[in-house]
């Protein structure tokens, strides 16, 4: 299991450095490479996952944030 998480790890960091143009295009690759069973497997959760949230957001228990903010959040967490 171990290399296996080395392995991921050393795609990541060579991933990272891509052009956005071939991340953009490796994205592509891998989800069409998921069989049909998989795609709506994780479609189905994300459905899922979504409809939580929504209902969290309207009972109050989960706030919301400016999307700009988020994304920045993201971005500097992706250069650590």
């Amino acid at each position: 299991m171990d290399n296996l998480a080395m392995s991921v790890t050393a795609i990541q960091t060579e991933l990272l450095n891509l052009p956005a143009t071939d991340r953009a295009r490796l994205i592509d690759v891998i989800w069409e490479s998921l069989t049909e069973p998989e795609v709506k497997a994780r479609e189905a959760a994300w459905a899922a996952e979504s409809e939580r949230r929504i209902d969290a957001y309207e009972d109050g228990k989960l706030t919301a944030r400016d999307a700009a903010d988020v994304f920045a959040d993201l971005k500097n967490n992706l250069r650590k």
